[in-house]
């Protein structure tokens, strides 16, 4: 079953809630681009309490739909310039262009940047929450604590040490929040630090 078919089960309001919140997770199991379970809870951020409220469960729908259709556009355009390049002898993609992902892209596809640094920080809050205190380097767990702090705005000097840190060879764990990271910074406008 596709998230077509997962997103219509949500909307039959003849299942029982219960069941339609369930669908919504599937639909997020399939498209989770901040994790599964920062996902989720960002959605009830956005949306209210779906697992209890019924508008709040179309509305976190409606929120996950849009984000997916961003996505979907952003890597429809990626593939087609993968293509171009590999045409024109390119065959690895330039550093740091990474494509659009679905699963954990550490960006939530917005039409508003806004959101997608909001999401980006919501996810941040979560790994240090249940991060071990001995998982992560220090300069890891600094840079996700200013970036918190900042909204999500790196200024140039994290974003330096993000991009080094980037370069080490680091856990699964500490390599999403490096991911989350460059997600909150990439909601920046050009030109802004």
């Amino acid at each position: 079953m596709g998230f077509g078919e997962r997103a219509r089960r949500v909307r039959d309001g003849s299942l029982a809630h219960g069941r339609r919140v369930a669908a919504l997770c599937s639909c997020v199991s399939l498209y989770h681009p901040i994790g599964h379970r920062a996902t989720l809870s960002f959605l009830a951020e956005l949306a209210g309490p779906y697992q209890r409220h019924e508008r709040a469960l179309l509305r976190a729908l409606e929120e996950l739909e849009a984000s997916r259709a961003v996505w979907r556009v952003e890597a429809t355009a990626y593939a087609k310039a993968r293509v171009t390049q590999k045409r024109l002898g390119r065959r690895v993609p330039p550093p740091g262009d990474p494509p659009p992902r679905g699963r954990l892209g550490g960006h939530w596809y917005a039409a508003v940047p806004e959101v997608s640094r909001r999401a980006a920080v919501h996810a941040l809050k979560l790994w240090e929450r249940d991060l071990r205190p001995d998982f992560a380097q220090d300069e890891v767990r600094s840079a996700v604590r200013s970036c918190i702090a900042a909204g999500g705005r790196l200024g140039d000097e994290l974003a330096d040490t993000v991009s080094s840190l980037r370069a080490q060879d680091e856990s699964e764990e500490v390599r999403r929040a490096l991911i989350l990271l460059r997600g909150a910074s990439r909601s920046d406008p050009p030109g802004s630090g």
